[in-house]
């Protein structure tokens, strides 16, 4: 009987993420994207404010994807279409996220597959990549966002993404996202319109956040992509830490269009995925003070 409950709950679930798929057709908004025409390589910010202690600082990488994949009928399609479906900020697509810590083509992103589910994810090279591969990297999309963080963190937080990507424990949960698409919906079809917007959610009561504990490097191990990302900035960013604490923000409903909304959160550069490193060095010309975060 459980089993076939079961059944039917995922078909009708199936059903209506599909459904909201249909709805998802409207042309990526990144880095003002509407006026960027369609040949462009890539596009870099012109409007980073950089203090004058930048030494005293150090930068926590985000890399957000726009994937289109080689199939339509890939069934990464209908949770993209999701996502895209049931935002409700002005952000851009995107339905897929990593973390690393220079600028160098090999984030870090959690996927189903593989004995380490946190593996690097290069750009120009999907194929190696279970996740990626599935993806026309001449038409994927990419943006790089960082947020400023004191050297104590940066470090902190890198040796916290370096144990994780060491182990084999850490999963990438599929049944989170139907968790996270539910409590989406929830969000852009029945909630009042002051209750939508990150930052003023009211979140399921059961949703609690984990906080490492002395020299603890983790807690958990099953995440979707967006989850382990906002899980690592709550554990090692003191201001986003307080940010979540202040806001009630549960890192275990956060999709991947949310981290954009964290405050300090600001994006760098855009390009398809054949031309990140293009785009990376172009950043780089225009802001000399991010060359020791790429080496390649």
């Amino acid at each position: 009987m459980f089993k076939q409950i079961k059944k039917y709950f995922f078909a009708i679930l199936l059903k209506i993420t599909i459904l909201f798929s249909l709805f998802s057709c409207k042309t990526t908004s990144t880095l003002e994207r509407q006026t960027i025409p369609q040949e462009d390589k890539y596009v870099i910010t012109r409007e980073l404010d950089l203090s004058p202690n930048q030494e005293e600082s150090k930068y926590i990488f985000i890399r957000l994807y726009n994937p289109e994949y080689k199939n339509p009928f890939y069934v990464a399609n209908i949770l993209k279409g999701g996502l895209n479906a049931t935002q409700v900020d002005e952000t851009p697509e995107l339905s897929h996220a990593s973390i690393n810590f220079s600028l160098d083509d090999n984030f870090y992103g959690l996927t189903s597959g593989g004995k380490y589910q946190l593996a690097q994810e290069a750009c120009l090279y999907p194929q190696d990549n279970k996740y990626m591969k599935n993806c026309d990297p001449a038409r994927s999309e990419q943006i790089t966002y960082a947020i400023k963080v004191s050297p104590e963190e940066y470090e902190n937080a890198k040796k916290f993404v370096e144990n994780y990507a060491d182990s084999t424990d850490i999963k990438y949960k599929s049944y989170l996202n139907f968790k996270i698409a539910m409590f989406c919906i929830k969000r852009k079809f029945f909630t009042a319109k002051e209750k939508k917007a990150f930052g003023s959610v009211v979140y399921p009561k059961r949703a609690q956040n984990k906080k490492i504990q002395g020299d603890e490097w983790r807690n958990e191990n099953d995440f979707v992509c967006s989850t382990f990302v906002a899980y690592v900035l709550y554990n090692n960013v003191n201001k986003i830490t307080d940010f979540f604490d202040e806001n009630n923000i549960k890192y275990d409903y956060i999709n991947v269009s949310d981290l954009v909304m964290i405050p300090g959160i600001i994006p760098l550069f855009y390009s398809t995925w054949e031309n990140y490193l293009i785009a990376a060095n172009a950043f780089i010309e225009e802001y000399p003070e991010f060359q020791i975060y790429l080496t390649e």
